[in-house]
């Protein structure tokens, strides 16, 4: 080891030295950076999992308050304060005029509550229930195990996901059981809820977050819900009991092989004999760390290649002519092709300096012809795509001219063919590929109006330009046209009269922002948008994908184009493209 360290150069020794003390100091930041990082992020990861808890478990309570209230309003209602009275005095004469003024009373509780299944009211003088269910009249409320449980408590409470016996269907319900608090003796509300919208709701939670399994039981461990998935076997009452005892809310961890269960649960106020429990496996909840464990070895590795490439510079006195070059090139990586090497020293590096200067003027000649071949082809791709529009539309009109010669339409051809001569002296600009935003609204105005002629009273349009947009702004020509054409050929398809089309053009010091929007059938906004960017494999949205490829060609990605609908509303093409001065 002596023997190889004398045979080193000064400069690779001191090299040596340097890295091997950055890289031991490096390791010891990152490592301790990782350790309390990992902590707190362990810390707040569990306390973020206790909350999503709890906020289920609030959740409940509230939809559990919604409903007790639903019962309070039914209670103090005046159908229900009448059939008390008659409840209390034994008249049963009044009972069907009673059943009819509480439907009124069940309806308005289960649209506060869309949860609410069904609600069941027994009294002395008979069953008052929704007309809209089919009473199970083999089963009676005063002989089934709810009455006998009511009877043993003056508190309402609640019965976990069983079939409901009192109507026909056996539906999967959770039950409500109360006592009215009227005078009248022996009366009591049933109110079911349906468990598919409880589950629904909890459901909705667990797609929140996909590593947690949401569970609704009571103290013994049993499952409250009928469909949602068990716990596991080593779950049961004795688990509950030694993890869980008395406690309203908390989390512990349990040994499960050779992972580890995260288990949150919390107390539901409406009923404190039923938790909601999570169950989240350890590992999952903090996969990140295992990103972050990676990602600090990376910074660390990053660190300790840059201080071997930093403690160079200690011989950089020696090597002044190579670090310039080296400069130089990263200027190159980073599309700077004007620097030149230059030196006075005619050493082996001066001489490779020289080649490099070569190297950047064939370069820029190479890149000069690539720039002009470039723009060619853009004008060539923009040309081809501007005719793919001018066919359709003449085959249309031209159609249209025949079809109103042949019916004596005379003076309306004449129009539509001095229209269209108007509208082609616009389009063809004299060659040019830009116009401006006034003869762009000449244009499309021409082929509105031809198109108002060959469709009579299928719609009408608007066009409207704010104060603060010049007319004499340049701007890519034909974009409008294919753009009403769409609203026309799509969306006003299925309608005979009533189309809207409404254009508007604003401006500020940047940018201009055309909008194009019709009332017609709509589209899938979201899903053509998505295809915007990708080869057109089909038919639809031809016009949209014409006009988003030629903004494409001319502003490349400062121009923008947004697609909203709602069918029969309003249908949404929002274009902001940039300002680029007076033609």
């Amino acid at each position: 080891m002596k023997t190889m360290l004398y045979k080193l150069t000064l400069k690779k020794r001191m090299w040596v030295s340097f890295v091997l003390l950055i890289a031991m100091s490096i390791a010891a930041t990152g490592g301790l950076s990782y350790y309390i990082s990992a902590r707190v992020i362990e810390r707040n990861t569990f306390q973020l999992s206790q909350d999503n808890l709890n906020t289920s478990a609030r959740v409940l309570d509230e939809k559990a308050k919604q409903i007790l209230v639903s019962v309070l309003n039914i209670m103090i209602s005046q159908p229900f304060v009448q059939m008390s009275k008659d409840s209390a005095a034994g008249k049963k004469d009044g009972y069907y005029g009673h059943m009819t003024a509480m439907n009124s009373a069940f309806t308005q509780a289960k649209l506060a509550e869309p949860s609410i299944e069904s609600i069941f009211i027994a009294t002395p003088i008979g069953e008052f229930y929704s007309a809209s269910y089919y009473r199970n009249q083999g089963y009676s409320f005063y002989d089934s195990p709810l009455y006998e449980k009511a009877q043993l408590t003056k508190e309402p409470f609640w019965v976990e996901g069983h079939e409901d016996l009192l109507f026909q269907g056996k539906d999967r319900v959770i039950s409500l059981v109360m006592k009215s608090i009227s005078d009248s003796p022996n009366m009591y509300f049933v109110v079911n809820l349906n468990e598919k919208a409880i589950q629904g709701m909890l459901s909705d939670r667990h797609t929140e977050k996909e590593d947690q399994n949401l569970f609704l039981v009571n103290r013994n461990a049993a499952s409250v819900l009928l469909n949602q998935p068990n716990l596991p076997k080593s779950y049961d009452k004795d688990f509950l009991e030694k993890h869980i005892g008395t406690s309203l809310r908390g989390h512990f961890e349990v040994g499960i092989t050779e992972e580890y269960d995260l288990i949150n649960y919390a107390t539901l106020q409406f009923n404190p004999d039923w938790l909601l429990l999570s169950v989240q496996s350890r590992s999952d909840l903090l996969k990140d760390l295992s990103w972050i464990q990676w990602a600090t070895c990376i910074i660390m590795l990053v660190c300790i290649i840059m201080a071997v490439l930093v403690s160079n510079v200690l011989s950089a006195i020696l090597l002044k002519p190579l670090y310039h070059l080296q400069m130089l090139m990263s200027k190159v990586g980073r599309n700077d092709l004007s620097v030149r090497f230059q030196s006075n020293y005619q050493d082996e590096v001066s001489q490779v300096g020289h080649k490099f200067n070569s190297m950047l003027l064939e370069i820029n000649e190479l890149i000069d012809e690539v720039k002009d071949a470039e723009r060619e082809k853009r004008k060539s791709e923009a040309k081809a795509l501007q005719a793919q529009i001018s066919p359709h539309f003449l085959y249309n009109t031209l159609n249209t001219i025949i079809w109103k010669m042949e019916t004596d339409e005379l003076d309306n051809s004449k129009s539509m063919v001095i229209a269209l001569s108007q509208l082609f002296q616009l389009g063809l600009n004299h060659g040019e590929e830009w116009t401006t935003v006034e003869k762009e609204l000449r244009h499309v105005r021409q082929y509105l109006t031809i198109q108002q002629l060959c469709y009579e009273e299928l719609f009408d349009f608007e066009i409207v330009v704010s104060r603060d947009t010049s007319l004499a702004l340049p701007i890519m020509k034909i974009m409008l046209q294919p753009l009403v054409e769409n609203s026309l050929l799509h969306g006003f398809e299925h309608m005979e009269s009533g189309g809207k089309i409404r254009i508007e053009l604003t401006s500020d010091n940047q940018s201009l922002h055309i909008a194009v929007e019709d009332n017609g059938s709509g589209m899938d906004a979201d899903k053509l948008q998505l295809s915007l960017n990708q080869p057109n494999t089909e038919k639809n949205g031809y016009a949209l994908r014409n006009v988003f490829n030629r903004l494409q060609l001319y502003y490349g990605g400062e121009a923008t184009m947004v697609l909203s609908s709602e069918p029969f509303e309003v249908t949404k093409v929002y274009i902001t493209i940039p300002i680029k001065g007076d033609v």
